[in-house]
């Protein structure tokens, strides 16, 4: 989980983007199970990062 959930890969992801930077991931992702409260934050990060997203788009 601390793999797929990384923060500096989220920030490097978005922060490096040219013009646009495109999230694409399974809805799966979002409905983790968390086990520490560093597992909970990592989440929270992408499931903010998808809600900006989703908001900026529609």
């Amino acid at each position: 989980m601390e793999f797929l959930f990384s923060l500096n890969r989220l920030n490097v992801a978005v922060s490096r983007a040219q013009s646009l930077a495109a999230l694409i991931c399974s809805p799966e992702l979002l409905r983790v199970r968390t086990r520490t409260p560093e597992q909970l934050r990592l989440a929270n990060a992408l499931c903010l990062l998808v809600e900006t997203a989703t908001t900026v788009e529609t």
